[in-house]
């Protein structure tokens, strides 16, 4: 009976003891180690616990990575960009094709009231694109049943003087722009003004804005040009000089005395997508029997003032940045930006 009692003691005296060292002590026989011995002993037993199963414990970064770094990689968004870029171009030929019909439909109705002199109307187009182009920098104001002199100090201008006016582009211009806000998430261009001007340090001839643009869309009313009997088809594009700083808008008409013109624009690089725009002058070209003296017509824009009144409706943070464009999206082939007054112009690389 004593040796039942005393075997029973012994295995509870080991119990509390594995109890107490935490379960490393995997022998009874431990128990009779010195306090030293086992803490030595401890930190070589390597306690095994039961591995957890894969619904209790998802193995998140193995079982996800196979789903998420596809949809990340560079050639998944190539091919998405390039589908983007594919639609866009679609829907603005779309656009342009619909809006060609319907330019076809008002050439029709004004062909009932065709002008006895055909010539007077030809050279007063030159005057009217002077005004046309001075009313997209200058915004002049016309109220409907009041005479403003020139003189006066206010009225003269409106309150969004240099504003461009937006076209009503419908349901098609409306896809346009649509696609163009996703493609433009995906810009592939980090700093789009690098080069320009020597922006970020870099030289020009690393720019991707150097170049010919031809216009595709746009939302500016004073930038689109539709076929006339006169004058045919109106071809629109951008010569972009990075070493310069400057960017041409060029015009040119199919047929008719007036040939086209030119608008010069210096830029200046403000940030990574912001360029500064300063207008200096129109270069209006004409078919004349004397083309050195009546060809060409250059109209000085004064730049200071236009700066002025860009920025006279603008908020606080604004005022003085002046007339500026802001690019969305460019790679080798394409480009896309907004003017300051939220016009979109979409643009694709001429050879």
């Amino acid at each position: 009976m004593r040796v039942v009692l005393h075997t029973s003691f012994l295995l509870l005296t080991c119990a509390h003891l594995v109890h107490a060292s935490g379960g490393s002590i995997s022998s009874p026989t431990t128990a009779f180690v010195s306090t030293s011995d086992r803490r030595a002993l401890r930190k070589d037993v390597t306690i095994r616990r039961p591995q957890m199963s894969s619904l209790s414990e998802p193995d998140v970064d193995n079982k996800f990575s196979n789903v998420i770094r596809p949809a990340t990689t560079d050639g998944t968004v190539d091919l998405l960009r390039s589908e983007l870029k594919s639609r866009l171009l679609k829907a603005a030929d779309d656009f342009k094709t619909m809006k060609a019909q319907d330019d076809a439909i008002t050439r029709m109705a004004e062909a009932v009231e065709e002008p006895k002199n055909a010539d007077t109307k030809e050279r007063g187009y030159v005057f009217s694109l002077v005004r046309r182009i001075g009313r997209k920098i200058a915004g002049k104001k016309r109220m409907a049943n009041e005479k403003k002199k020139l003189t006066h100090p206010t009225g003269i201008l409106s309150s969004d003087s240099f504003r461009q006016m937006k076209l009503e582009v419908g349901t098609a211009g409306d896809q346009v722009i649509e696609i163009a806000e996703q493609l433009a998430l995906l810009n592939p261009t980090p700093i789009p003004t690098l080069g320009f001007k020597k922006y970020g340090g870099a030289p020009p001839t690393e720019s991707k804005l150097a170049g010919r643009w031809k216009l595709r869309f746009t939302t500016a009313a004073d930038a689109s040009f539709p076929e006339s009997k006169k004058r045919g088809v109106a071809t629109t594009s951008q010569e972009v000089d990075a070493e310069k700083g400057t960017l041409t808008n060029v015009v040119d008409f199919e047929r008719g005395k007036l040939k086209g013109f030119r608008v010069f624009v210096e830029g200046e690089p403000t940030s990574a997508t912001n360029i500064g725009l300063s207008f200096k002058a129109v270069e209006i070209l004409r078919k004349s029997r004397f083309p050195r003296l009546f060809g060409q017509l250059t109209v000085r824009l004064p730049t200071r003032l236009i700066r002025w009144l860009a920025s006279r409706k603008k908020a606080k943070e604004e005022k003085s940045k002046g007339p500026y464009l802001t690019l969305r999206y460019l790679d080798d082939d394409l480009r896309m930006h907004q003017s300051d007054s939220g016009n979109w112009f979409i643009q694709t690389r001429l050879e």
